[in-house]
C-alpha cells in the first residue's frame, strides 16, 4: 500500500492511521478521514468552513460549521500541531484553512521509463537494449516541455509514492536475429494503459529512427490523454475542454507556445476524421484560441478573423446534435457561441445551464454559465458563479487564473472598485507575470501602476495599443449585451493609453461606447 509523508508523519493511502519517525501510530475517524482526504486533494488552497461541512456531510446539509472547527482541533491535537504555529493546518480567521504542510519528494516526472524487464538476458543485445532506454529518455525529454521532466527508473512501481503523469513500461527478450521490445504507455496514477508498441531491433544504428517514430506516437497519445481523459466522467474541479487542451499542450512545448501545439495535434485528427463532431468541436475550440492569439501574438486582421469566426460557429453549431449526452462538450459548444458573438448568447446559456444539470464538473459549467450571464447583463449572477468557478478550481492554475481574469471583465463591467482590487490582488500573489499584462486593463487611470505594469504599456506604441484595444473589444468585450457594460470593461485602458499617446489612438466605435450616453 502507498504511503503519504507530510512533516513527520506518514500516512497511510487510505488514511486510516498513520505513524511518526519514532513508529508512533494514530487513527483517524472517517470524518477526519474525509478532512484529511479534502485538504490533501487540495494542498495550500483556501478551504472556507462551508466546503469542508459538504465533503463531511453533503451538500445541503443541516449540519453546523462548529462540527468543521471541531474536527480541525482534534486533528491538531492528534498530529501534534499547534494553531500559532502551524505545521500542517493554518487557520484564515474569518474565512477557513488551508493545508500548508509540504510532501516529502515522491518521483515527480511527465514520464518514466520503468518498469524495464529483461535486461539481464538480452545477451548479445544488451548494447542496443541499452542504447534503446538512452535514446527513449532522451527523445521523451527533447519532444516535452522543458519544465517537465522525463527520467528513467527501471525499479518504477506504480504502487510508490509518486506524482508521475505517465510510465513507459519496457519488456526486451532477445531472438536469433533482433531484440524484441515491447513498449506500453500507462497513466498514473492507476496505470491505464493508453498505447501500445513492439519494436524490432537488430542493430545499434537502428535504434533512433525507430525510437523517434514511437516518441512521436507516445507524444500524441499524451496530449490527447491529457486534454480529454476525464471528459466522460469530470470532477467538480475539471476545468473546461478549451482549457485541459492548453494544459495538455504546455507538457509538450513551452508555454507560450502551448496554444499551437493543440492546433497541430487537432489538425492531424481532424485530417483523419473529417466528419468526426468531436474532433470538429475540437478544432473550433483551437481556432478559437488562434483568433485570440494569432500567428504572432496579435489578434487577426478583420478579414481572416472573420472566416475564423466563420469555421468556429460552424464546427459548433454542426456539433449541437452529437453533444446531447455530454455535458463537457456541451459546455465547449457554449463557450465557442458565446465568443463569436452572433447572437447566440441565449442558447449558450441554456447549454450551459443543461451541462450543469447533467454533469459533475461543477466548476466548467459554474465558469461557462458565468460568462453567459455576465454577457446577458446579470452581472451579479455571473460574479457569483465564476466566483465560485475560482474557488473550485486548483489554485495558481491556469484555470484558476483564467477564472480570476475573466472575473476581472465582469467586475469592471459592474463598475464593483473593491471587488476588482480583491481579485488583482489574488492574481498578484499568485501569477505576478499575469498581474503585469492585465493590470492595464483594470486599473483606473487615476492610480498608479506598477512599473512593470507600466513598462509594458509604454512597450505597446501608438500602433500596438490600438491593435490592442481592437483585440480585447473583440476577444472579450463585445460578446457583452449591454453597451454601458461595453464601455466599463474598455475605460480604464482607453484613458490610460490616451493618456499616453492621445485621443487618436482609441478606434472610433471604441470612443463611441465611452461617450456618457452611450447604452443610454
Amino acid at each position: 500500500m502507498a504511503e503519504y509523508q507530510f512533516n513527520s508523519f506518514v500516512f497511510h493511502e487510505d488514511l486510516l492511521s498513520a505513524r511518526d519517525l519514532g513508529g508512533r501510530e494514530i487513527t483517524f475517524t472517517r470524518a477526519e478521514r474525509t478532512v484529511l482526504s479534502t485538504f490533501m486533494a487540495h494542498p495550500q488552497r483556501l478551504l472556507t468552513r462551508n466546503a469542508l461541512l459538504d465533503a463531511i456531510s453533503g451538500v445541503g446539509s443541516d449540519a453546523s460549521d462548529r462540527n468543521v472547527d471541531f474536527l480541525i482541533n482534534r486533528l491538531r491535537a492528534k498530529l501534534g500541531d499547534p494553531a500559532r504555529s502551524p505545521r500542517f493546518i493554518a487557520t484564515r480567521y474569518g474565512e477557513g484553512y488551508v493545508w500548508v504542510a509540504e510532501p516529502a519528494a515522491p518521483a515527480d516526472a511527465l514520464v518514466v521509463v520503468g518498469p524495464v524487464h529483461g535486461m539481464g538476458r538480452a545477451g548479445a543485445f544488451a548494447p542496443v537494449a541499452a542504447r534503446m532506454l538512452g535514446e527513449l529518455v532522451q527523445l521523451l525529454d527533447a519532444a516535452t516541455s522543458p519544465d517537465e521532466a522525463v527520467r528513467l527508473d527501471e525499479q518504477f512501481s506504480p504502487k510508490s509514492p509518486t506524482r508521475t503523469r505517465f510510465s513507459l513500461e519496457v519488456s526486451v527478450f532477445p531472438t536469433a536475429e533482433a531484440l524484441q521490445c515491447a513498449l506500453v504507455l500507462r497513466q498514473m496514477p492507476g496505470g491505464d494503459v493508453i498505447g501500445m508498441s513492439r519494436l524490432a531491433v537488430a542493430a545499434p544504428d537502428e535504434v533512433t529512427a525507430l525510437v523517434a517514430g514511437v516518441v512521436q506516437q507516445f507524444r500524441s497519445l499524451i496530449w490527447h490523454r491529457q486534454a480529454l481523459g476525464m471528459m466522460d466522467a469530470p470532477a467538480a474541479a475539471t476545468p473546461p475542454l478549451y482549457v485541459a487542451m492548453h494544459e495538455a499542450g504546455r507538457l509538450l512545448t513551452a508555454d507560450t507556445r502551448s496554444w499551437l501545439e493543440g492546433l497541430e495535434q487537432v489538425r492531424a485528427s481532424l485530417a483523419a476524421n473529417p466528419n468526426d463532431p468531436v474532433v470538429r468541436l475540437m478544432w473550433g475550440l483551437s481556432l478559437y484560441v488562434q483568433a485570440i492569439m494569432g500567428t504572432d501574438g496579435q489578434s487577426s486582421p478583420g478579414a481572416e478573423r472573420n472566416a475564423i469566426e466563420d469555421e468556429i460557429e460552424a464546427a459548433a453549431l454542426s456539433a449541437l446534435p452529437a453533444v446531447a449526452d455530454n455535458p463537457m462538450l456541451k459546455l465547449s459548444v457554449a463557450k465557442l457561441l458565446l465568443f463569436v458573438a452572433r447572437g447566440h448568447t441565449a442558447m449558450a446559456e441554456r447549454l450551459a445551464e443543461e451541462a450543469f444539470e447533467a454533469s459533475t464538473a461543477f466548476a466548467a459549467s459554474f465558469a461557462i454559465l458565468g460568462q453567459a450571464r455576465l454577457m446577458r447583463g446579470r452581472l451579479a449572477e455571473g460574479i457569483d458563479l465564476i466566483e465560485r468557478a475560482a474557488e473550485m478550481a486548483e489554485y495558481g492554475t491556469e484555470f484558476w487564473i483564467y477564472t480570476l481574469v475573466v472575473l476581472c471583465g465582469g467586475k469592471l463591467a459592474a463598475e464593483d472598485r473593491k471587488g476588482l482590487r480583491a481579485t488583482l490582488q489574488q492574481l498578484h500573489e499568485a501569477s505576478p507575470q499575469t498581474l503585469i499584462t492585465v493590470a492595464p486593463f483594470c486599473v483606473p487611470a487615476d492610480e498608479p501602476l506598477s512599473p512593470p505594469g507600466q513598462a509594458f504599456i509604454s512597450s505597446l506604441g501608438p500602433e500596438g495599443a490600438t491593435r490592442t484595444l481592437e483585440s480585447i473589444f473583440m476577444t472579450s468585450v463585445r460578446q457583452y449585451e449591454d453597451l454601458r457594460h461595453q464601455g466599463n470593461v474598455l475605460r480604464a485602458l482607453a484613458q490610460r493609453l490616451q493618456q499616453i499617446y492621445g485621443p487618436d489612438v482609441v478606434p472610433p466605435r471604441i470612443r463611441a461606447l465611452l461617450e456618457p450616453a452611450a447604452g443610454g
